[in-house]
């Protein structure tokens, strides 16, 4: 179906600190990706310091442009892919042959992100936030899984293990700045009760 519709391509910078990320997507999912946009363009621009610290290496070693796959779901039912060095799609070849500079390349799965529960049970404390909190985990679980395969990206050697520990503490210490943005008492297992509302 994808190459019967074709695919789009969006160019999001974040500015400072972030190398350019041009987003590959199947035509007709312009609203998942306006939201993805914005996730990249100003919510990862923002994390708190003490959040983003763990990526600063990552970060620092990342090429001046990313190509960042974007589908509903794989087929092989993962989050994401890091596309090591040969193995890029034509369009990520074809860009670093125009620009004569190295482009890295990972894919993600968007609605599988979205549907992943990580920890299902803390998310119970923080309650539904007059709704909110399935938008703040979509976000939170975006940028982890984005992070993860930028690490691996970047890291090719390093233990999974070692990479998903990083992307479970993130995914936990954003979703406590999250929550506790969006006026909640907390999230995790020792997190107190919402207010009530």
């Amino acid at each position: 179906m994808e190459r019967v519709r074709g695919r789009e391509q969006l160019l999001v910078r974040p500015g400072e600190g972030f190398p350019l990320f041009l987003l590959a997507y199947p035509k007709g999912e312009e609203d998942a990706i306006e939201e993805i946009e914005t996730i990249l363009a100003h919510r990862l621009p923002m994390l708190p310091h003490r959040i983003i610290e763990p990526y600063a290496p990552t970060l620092a070693a990342l090429h001046g442009i990313v190509v960042v796959v974007l589908r509903p779901r794989n087929t092989c039912e993962c989050l994401g892919h890091c596309h090591p060095r040969g193995t890029e799609s034509r369009l990520a070849r074809r860009l670093a042959s125009d620009l004569n500079s190295p482009v890295g390349e990972i894919d993600l799965a968007y609605e599988a992100i979205r549907k992943w529960e990580p920890h299902p049970i803390s998310s119970l404390a923080a309650g539904e936030l007059g709704g909110q909190l399935q938008a703040l985990h979509f976000q939170a679980a975006f940028l982890g899984v984005f992070l993860h395969e930028l690490e691996h990206l970047v890291f090719p050697n390093k233990v999974e293990r070692d990479i998903r520990a990083t992307s479970n503490d993130f995914y936990m210490n954003l979703m406590q700045e999250l929550v506790s943005q969006a006026g909640g008492a907390g999230y995790g297992m020792n997190a107190s009760a919402p207010p009530d509302g």
